[in-house]
């Protein structure tokens, strides 16, 4: 009897707490639409990974990202990258169970972890330092370490994502962990990270990258990668089959795009500007970017 009353009373305060933080939520949705939708404004968080959480239960988008078919006018308007990333990642991945790594963390969020594809899978993510929020209670595993030596046995994983985590490999990654350590750079050692990748990855098994693209840009923290960084990216992976794909912000929107259309960009930083640095006056460019103006995709297939 105990037990049944205290077990109520704990679900009475989650539910008004998850209540109450879902208030809150749309109160700051409000604001940044209200705001003229303003990339890294008050919202834009809450704002963005509503958008995410729309498009992955979406068919028809799912569809649209698997077959690289034409995405709506303006879609993802003044928002980064992840837009493309996650929709892209999660239409691709193979149904069923199976052991997934999320190289770099992209995944630790609740709209993705909780989706079908990733509740179906054993998923394990490695990243520097711990986050904020984890989820051990669906038995997601958790592994703080550098990706130029992971610490998983060769041909471990069925499956593994790593969203736009390559190019800070080698870095300045002082932004993210206070460890001096990891203040680096090493331009190529994204190539012993991929090898890495390679290396746990089952026969059979497929990889997901995604890095941004366009004119090569060293930004201290990452860089942008170009034709040549990506063609050296490529070369970590013998005789696996590779396909590319290419996605770019233009006329205020994410669409499906090609190399050579892409070979010009380059991403806004928001590190060097006034929504994140105070010593900066730096505001938007016109076309409003919120990061990168252009993402390449690449599926290995082991």
């Amino acid at each position: 009897m105990l037990r049944s009353l205290v077990r109520n009373s704990l679900h009475s305060v989650r539910s008004a707490m998850d209540k109450t933080q879902k208030l809150a939520k749309n109160r700051k949705i409000s604001a940044y639409v209200k705001g003229g939708k303003r990339p890294w404004t008050e919202g834009y968080l809450p704002f963005r990974d509503a958008c995410i959480n729309s498009v992955i239960h979406d068919q028809t988008m799912q569809e649209a990202f698997a077959q690289s078919l034409p995405l709506p006018e303006k879609y993802g308007e003044f928002l980064d990258e992840r837009v493309v990333e996650l929709p892209w990642l999660l239409a691709n991945l193979r149904q069923g169970s199976g052991r997934l790594l999320d190289a770099g963390s992209s995944l630790n969020f609740r709209h993705i972890v909780n989706h079908p594809v990733i509740c179906g899978k054993d998923l394990t993510i490695v990243t520097l330092e711990p986050e904020m929020e984890s989820f051990w209670a669906k038995r997601i595993s958790y592994a703080f370490s550098d990706m130029r030596e992971l610490p998983f046995r060769t041909e471990w994983f069925d499956e593994v994502a790593c969203i736009s985590t390559l190019e800070h490999i080698g870095k300045d990654n002082t932004i993210y962990s206070a460890n001096p350590e990891w203040r680096e750079s090493n331009r190529h050692d994204y190539i012993k990270a991929a090898e890495e990748l390679y290396r746990v990855t089952k026969p059979g098994g497929r990889i997901y990258i995604t890095v941004p693209y366009g004119k090569w840009t060293d930004f201290g923290y990452y860089q942008q990668f170009d034709a040549d960084e990506l063609e050296a990216l490529v070369g970590a992976f013998p005789e696996a089959e590779i396909t590319r794909h290419f996605f770019q912000y233009e006329a205020g929107g994410w669409c499906h795009s090609s190399a050579e259309h892409c070979r010009e960009c380059v991403a806004f930083n928001i590190h060097d500007s006034r929504y994140f640095n105070a010593t900066s006056d730096r505001d938007y460019d016109p076309d409003f970017a919120a990061c990168s103006r252009a993402i390449a995709t690449l599926i290995i297939s082991k």
